[in-house]
């Protein structure tokens, strides 16, 4: 639950409307990704907004799957938590990203190698 609460987090959002007052979602593609938010505002939003997604993926599968477990399933639950957190957001009415950042850090904590190449 932890990880889905943290994959939730709808940054995108929360940056276009404190940056510029806008809803992101009656924006460019109206998706609450990373890659919108480039299109929207720019490279200097988007590539933090990126990295912060990709924490998202990244944290529950380092942090809270080891901390609950030392197998490689719970780990990963979380990190399939995340993303789906990061896709169906509760706090935007079950809609989201496309949570390919958010994926790309669940990789990283788990097989950081296949993420770099």
């Amino acid at each position: 639950m932890l990880s889905y609460l943290i994959g939730s987090i709808p940054t995108s959002l929360l940056v276009g409307r404190l940056v510029k007052g806008i809803d992101l979602r009656q924006h460019g593609s109206k998706n609450l990704g990373a890659t919108n938010l480039y299109r929207v505002l720019g490279w200097r939003y988007a590539v933090p907004v990126g990295l912060f997604d990709m924490a998202k993926g990244y944290v529950p599968v380092a942090v809270v799957g080891p901390a609950v477990s030392n197998g490689v399933l719970i780990p990963l639950l979380c990190g399939v938590a995340a993303v789906l957190g990061h896709m169906f957001s509760p706090f935007v009415g079950f809609k989201g990203g496309k949570g390919v950042a958010t994926g790309a850090g669940v990789v990283l904590a788990m097989a950081p190698l296949a993420f770099l190449g």
